[in-house]
């Protein structure tokens, strides 16, 4: 049921947090649905491929991420710098605090394949990257329907190169991504390794979206907590990957064969959101191959909530973020030694 059935109360299921979560977190939900009400609710995705549309509701949609993620970056005292790798924009965020390493943390932004920006989705990279002391570089990739996921992994992997043939190697390189962006951590990794190349020395997702078939248990039983349209999230992924794409591995990575090796990996998610069962059946099958990985369950967190602009102080997000950042930088040690 898509509404709560306690007394007179028709206040829908998403918008009743339980009473395990933080008092935190609590405020900064409702800090956040305050700022998308203010800002006249929801946008609604087009239910188009029409490349105009989608670039017009991405501008408001960016421009509104960005005022919310401001806030952060100010109080982390982030710095940001613009570059080009392997013809692929490339934002670098810069800690008020940077060690003196040569290490390279890439981050890839989620947003339904469809949106999202390496501005937009500004917490993720800031905050990791002060908590690393290292700076993060996310990749501005050319969304759907500019672009499918043969070649927007093509892009990553070719920031990959481009990191490689300027003396970064790749065991001195981490990855993490989150949702859609989870999805493509996985993937290009996978293909790079089926191209014969290094694999970076860890790899941590949030809340990975990585069937494109829906067919996890969770895509139905929580669909009522999780603010997902499924309607309009389907379309994407038709112009993203298409029917006939659907199981190949660099579109949906729970299709890859993990036995052929992959790096060390975290995974994050929440239990009120719909692609709790990814995480769960990526680390089934990242563990039966054999795989060092470890998932770790938030309780009462919805889709990525560590990268929520009004809950980065929660006791959730921070406890998240520091693992994350904890289980990066090990690896990173690991591979210098």
């Amino acid at each position: 049921m898509s509404e709560t059935s306690h007394g007179t109360d028709t206040t829908p299921l998403r918008f009743h947090l339980p009473s395990t979560v933080s008092a935190q977190w609590t405020e900064a939900f409702g800090r956040l649905v305050a700022e998308v009400m203010k800002a006249g609710g929801p946008q609604a995705q087009p239910l188009s491929n029409d490349p105009d549309l989608w670039a017009s509701y991405n501008d408001r949609s960016n421009a509104f991420s960005e005022s919310l993620a401001a806030p952060v970056l100010a109080r982390l005292g982030t710095r940001t710098i613009s570059h080009v790798l392997g013809c692929v924009p490339v934002l670098e965020y810069v800690p008020r605090i940077r060690q003196p390493h040569d290490a390279r943390v890439i981050y890839i932004h989620g947003g339904g394949f469809t949106g999202g920006s390496s501005t937009a989705n500004a917490v993720a990279p800031a905050v990791i990257a002060d908590l690393l002391g290292e700076s993060v570089l996310s990749i501005d990739y050319t969304v759907t329907p500019g672009g499918r996921f043969d070649t927007i992994t093509d892009e990553v992997v070719a920031v990959f190169d481009a990191l490689a043939s300027a003396g970064t190697p790749a065991d001195k390189t981490v990855l993490y991504g989150d949702s859609a962006g989870g999805c493509l951590a996985v993937a290009s990794t996978l293909k790079l390794r089926d191209q014969g190349k290094p694999m970076p020395a860890a790899v941590a997702l949030w809340s990975p979206c990585v069937d494109l078939r829906f067919e996890g248990d969770t895509i139905r039983t929580l669909l009522d907590v999780d603010f997902f349209d499924m309607e309009r999230l389907a379309f994407a992924i038709d112009m993203y990957a298409g029917p006939d794409d659907l199981e190949h591995p660099y579109a949906s990575p729970i299709h890859g064969d993990f036995s052929g090796g992959f790096p060390p990996t975290l995974i994050q998610a929440g239990t009120r959101e719909i692609l709790l069962s990814d995480s769960v059946r990526l680390y089934q099958a990242m563990d039966v191959a054999g795989c060092a990985v470890k998932l770790d369950i938030y309780e009462g967190m919805p889709h990525v909530h560590q990268a929520w602009p009004t809950a980065t102080e929660t006791p959730e997000a921070v406890l998240a973020c520091q693992k994350t950042a904890q289980f990066l930088q090990s690896w990173l040690k690991r591979s210098a030694t």
